[in-house]
This record gives C-alpha cells, structure tokens and sequence, in this order.
C-alpha cells in the first residue's frame, strides 16, 4: 500500500523513513495493541469492547529519524471523535502568549501579517498573534474544536492541511508571512507533504515557527507516554534539519523547552537556500552526543518502562485493595496507554474527572472507566487521585490544595510521586 493507503482494518504498514524514505527500519519498542486514545465511548460496554491497533516505534538507520511501525486511517484519528481542545491547560494558554511575543520579535511581524497555524485546534494559540494585530487564520481537522475556534472569532479551515487548503488560504488572504504549528507535525499522515505545502505557502522571506515533544527528552526524562497511534514521528532536531534544508529553508534557531514533557522549537526563514545558523548548528553537535545515539540506553528503554508502570499500578492497586475511592484526574490520549501498562481499569479506578466538557459523559477505550465533571470531587471526595494529565500536575495540585483532607495524589510520570495537595 502507498502513502494514504489503508487496509480494510483501518492500517498502514511503513515501510520507508517519513523524511528521508530509507527502508532501513529497526523496531525499537513495542506496545503491542492498544486503543486509540481519543476514541472515548458512550457506553462502557463499548469501550471495553474498542478496537485496539499496534503501536510500535521504530528508527531509521539512514538519519536517525524515530517514528510508528502502523499508520492508523487518520479519518478514525481525528474527523469524528476527536476531543482534545487546547485552551483547557492554563500553562498551555500562558505558554501560547509567550511564544507570540517571542515569534513577533524573532520573525519581525507586524500588524496586519498573516500568522497560520496549521493543526490550529481550538484558536488558543492564534488568540495572542490576533490580539497583537495580526491577521489570522487555523486549519484543522477536528470539527469540534474547529467549531469552538469559529464561534471565537479565530477563522479556521475545518479541513487537513494540504495544497487545497493552500490554496483557500492564498485566495481569501494571500501568502502568509509566518506558519506556526504545535505539537501537529508529529500528527500528520503526509509529513513531507505538509512541509512542502507550509514551504508553499509562505511568502518569500516568510518564516515558520513549530514545536513539536522532542524524543530526546522522552528518552531523558521517562515521559513515554506520548507514544500515541496520533503521533506517527517522535522528531529530533537533525533528521528535521536535513529535509527541511533541503526543501529550501534556513535554520535560524533550535532550542528546548520544557511543555508536554520537552518540546523542542524550530525556527526557520524561506529563502531557497538552507543555510544553518552557527547558534543551531551548535545545538546539532550537542545533539549528535546525546542519548539519541547511546544503543545501550535504547536497549534498556523499554524495561525501564515496564518496571515504572509496574511500580505506578502496585500503588494504585495496593490502596484499591484497601477500599479507598481512587479518582483520576484529567483524561488526556496518554492515559490509554498508561492504564493498558499499569494493567488499571475501571476496577481499581471508579471514574475520571475533566475539565473538558467534551469528554464528560463518555468512557475510556479499553478499560471503560467513567470520565465525570470536575465538580464530582465536592459530591463524591476520593481517598486517592490518580493525575493522569501529569504534565498540568502542579496546575491541578494548586487547584486542589487543602480541599481534600487526606486525599493523596498519585503522579505517574516523570517519576512516581505521591503527595498530599
């Protein structure tokens, strides 16, 4: 099957880097079958019951670049059920007012430049760049946060990124002065398409600002879990800069951050000719000695998984056993696979609470678990809460602290840590 073509069970084998098309492929951990994170059910029969699909990481022996072993039909992915909104985390909304005063500056954006965020969910990260002046406008698959994004007043193109939706937005507003993405190029089926069109739609001089979880904090920092069957790349800086060089972008700046468990940030202007800056070309060597090249560290990635998700679900199931109310707090894609690893479900845990409304009402694909209003902690108080949104830990921790006598916290990642907020 070629580039967009799935079987009859919704799956694509890859055989070939997403970058540079080697076929030399080596799997380097395997998490067997597991459901589709943001599949959430309406009944829990069903969510017990929902298809699972392997979800396995692999690397390219020609330049280093990490990505799925299977595609999953991003119709399934993203048109339909697709729920995650952006604006539900107030550091990520303060992130994303940071990030638009550092893109003005970096790029020399003006009132009035056209800013493009492609993956643009729910406007948050286009609020700011609108509110400084700028002219804005999304694309987005996902129809009910596209939706949200519309009746905010931050226009977005309810559709995949491509050269039609080029094309819509060079005919209703021409060429954009700067393209942004976050947390999107891990996601899209056609990556080296995607550049292209981003590339295309740019003006010349034009730059084009992304973040995306960068592998070698997850391999430094444990954060596993942002293996998901939506992320089909876990991106480094030199696989990127040698396509996106290529294409005929230079390389202003590569830096790291510390959002959804280490992001790392690129900067890059259009101008035909892929030079790279002495600044990112530092960062490269650095990169070149890190972890990312340590096959013993690689080998012993998944072990060390394993055993942190035993030590996670040993404390969950050491206080169910006692007949404490456990509660999970946030129920973000990574919780899936944190529950299918720590062997959890809806025994151990009686519901999940969220913020997003989106969420409420439904079930956790795999282990049927109840995501519930926030609200139900004052009706129904837990003995013990189970943060799975860990990234947003101390945002959650702050929220809770001293209204729940006696209430430990459970945090599975970075590290194990239980604490009382």
């Amino acid at each position: 099957m070629g580039e967009g073509d799935f079987g009859a069970d919704g799956t694509r084998r890859i055989t070939e880097c997403r970058l540079c098309g080697s076929s030399d492929l080596s799997e380097q951990v395997d998490f067997g079958r597991v459901p589709l994170g943001n599949n959430l059910q309406e009944t829990q029969a069903s969510a017990q019951t929902a298809e699972a699909y392997p979800l396995n990481v692999t690397r390219c022996g020609g330049c280093g670049h990490f990505q799925l072993g299977w595609a999953v039909d991003p119709r399934l992915l993203y048109a339909t059920n697709y729920t995650y909104l952006s604006g539900i985390g107030a550091s990520f909304v303060r992130h994303f007012e940071g990030y638009a005063d550092w893109a003005i500056e970096n790029a020399g954006l003006e009132p009035e430049s056209l800013v493009v965020d492609v993956g643009s969910n729910d406007g948050t990260c286009l609020k700011p760049f609108k509110a400084r002046g700028m002219r804005v406008c999304g694309v987005d698959p996902a129809s009910m946060p596209a939706g949200i994004a519309n009746e905010n007043g931050i226009e977005t193109l309810n559709d995949f990124f491509g050269p039609s939706a080029v094309d819509w937005i060079v005919e209703r507003h021409g060429r954009a002065d700067y393209v942004t993405s976050h947390n999107v190029l891990a996601h899209v089926d056609d990556l080296k398409g995607t550049f292209a069109a981003i590339h295309s739609l740019l003006k010349e001089g034009g730059h084009f600002g992304f973040e995306i979880g960068y592998f070698r904090e997850v391999l430094r920092t444990g954060c596993f879990d942002t293996t998901y069957h939506e992320h089909l790349d876990y991106h480094t800086a030199a696989p990127l800069v040698r396509h996106l060089t290529g294409l005929g972008f230079d390389v202003l700046d590569l830096s790291v951050n510390a959002v959804q468990g280490g992001s790392l940030r690129l900067l890059l202007k259009k101008t035909g000719e892929g030079l790279i800056s002495a600044d990112a070309q530092a960062f490269l060597e650095n990169e070149a000695g890190s972890i990312l090249h340590d096959q013993d560290f690689l080998t012993s990635w998944k072990p060390g998984i394993d055993e942190a998700m035993t030590r996670f679900g040993d404390a969950v199931r050491e206080r169910a056993a006692k007949g404490d109310r456990i509660v999970g707090y946030g129920a973000p894609t990574k919780a899936t696979l944190l529950m299918k690893l720590a062997g959890l479900g809806a025994e151990e845990i009686a519901c999940i609470v969220e913020d997003n409304a989106l969420k409420q009402g439904r079930f956790m694909p795999g282990s049927g678990v109840p995501i519930v209003p926030t609200s139900t902690l004052e009706t129904h108080a837990p003995d013990a809460l189970v943060i799975f949104a860990w990234n947003f830990a101390d945002d959650i921790l702050s929220k809770l602290k001293g209204r729940f006598e006696g209430v430990e916290a459970i945090v599975p990642l970075p590290a194990l840590r239980i604490e009382r907020p």
